[in-house]
């Protein structure tokens, strides 16, 4: 599974930084990627305010999924299961949680700085 997941990113990261640009500049893909550049737009500016409350969701659920399939799964199946928490080698726990306080802090700066932004439009200064 960890190897499934490294596998992703890396690929997704390859796409994204090298292939893409490359992709972004032909001119006879022009019109596609001026699509997706306003879906971005148009989904950014739908879960704004929401992006920080729905990644918090996502993991309390993941967290009791594991949990749930841990506790209930030699319940259920009547046969000793191994845990899923147990197959995700030690050193990787920092990391996830490493990365998740990381997220959260990313997106608490995003909610900041749109914050700030509104205040500068709503401000009389920032009319002129």
């Amino acid at each position: 599974m960890l190897t499934f997941v490294l596998i992703f990113a890396t690929v997704a990261a390859v796409y994204w930084l090298w292939i893409r640009p490359i992709l972004k500049s032909r001119p006879e893909l022009r019109e596609l990627y001026q699509q997706e550049e306003s879906f971005f737009v148009a989904l950014r500016e739908k879960l704004k305010g929401i992006k920080q409350k729905l990644s918090s969701v996502l993991v309390i659920a993941a967290s009791a999924a594991v949990s749930g399939y841990d506790f209930f799964a030699p319940i259920v199946s009547g046969v000793d299961v191994s845990s899923l928490t147990a197959q995700v080698p030690s050193w990787a726990w920092p990391l996830v949680l490493i990365s998740l306080t990381a997220l959260f802090q990313f997106l608490r700066n995003l909610a900041d700085k749109r914050h700030q932004s509104e205040l500068i439009e709503a401000s009389p200064v920032g009319r002129e």
